[in-house]
């Protein structure tokens, strides 16, 4: 075999790899990206809400949001809010098709931002857990809370998570 002939062979040898190197990477790209569904994020996302007890004619309420990334790859999200709606004790049971006809909570309580006003997004790295809560008071006469609680992921329009919590406020005969 010449030397030219070996610098041929070579080269096609080169191809051949080369060709079958970009075929398993887009193989693996497309198993991990599209049929894994890597390319979406993993993330838990849930709501709750804690009675702390009742002062001066309120309930100090703790919302609280948890959010759990089971992902490869740090998320970063914006526009982490709630809203808290109520039903009072003289309110009537009302359904709202504007709720997909389920119960209508009348009464707007608080509505704002886990995030500090100075924070435009915030980030969960892969494998970790977060808690952000925000304390609220809530008159007396509430008997049922819903909490509304959402986030937009950062730089992907459209795309985010909703959570939802309902409870029953237990009505005390006094303040102790």
């Amino acid at each position: 075999m010449t030397l030219i002939e070996f610098k041929d062979l070579a080269g096609i040898i080169t191809s051949i790899l080369t060709s079958l190197s970009i075929i398993i990477g887009g193989g693996w790209v497309i198993y991990r990206f599209i049929l894994q569904q890597e390319r979406f994020p993993n993330i838990n996302f849930t709501t709750d809400i804690n009675v702390i007890g009742k002062k001066d004619k309120y309930w100090i309420i703790e919302l609280c949001a948890f959010i759990e990334n089971k992902g490869k790859s740090q998320h970063r999200m914006k526009e982490f809010g709630f809203d808290l709606n109520a039903i009072f004790l003289n309110d009537k049971i009302e359904t709202d098709e504007r709720w997909g006809g389920q119960v209508n909570f009348p009464q707007e309580i608080v509505t704002g931002s886990y995030l500090p006003k100075q924070c435009k997004y915030f980030f969960i790295d892969p494998g970790t857990e977060a808690k952000y809560s925000y304390i609220a008071k809530v008159p007396e006469s509430a008997t049922f809370l819903i909490l509304h609680s959402y986030f937009q992921y950062f730089r992907r329009k459209g795309y985010g998570h909703t959570a939802e919590k309902t409870i029953k406020l237990e009505q005390m005969d006094k303040d102790k």
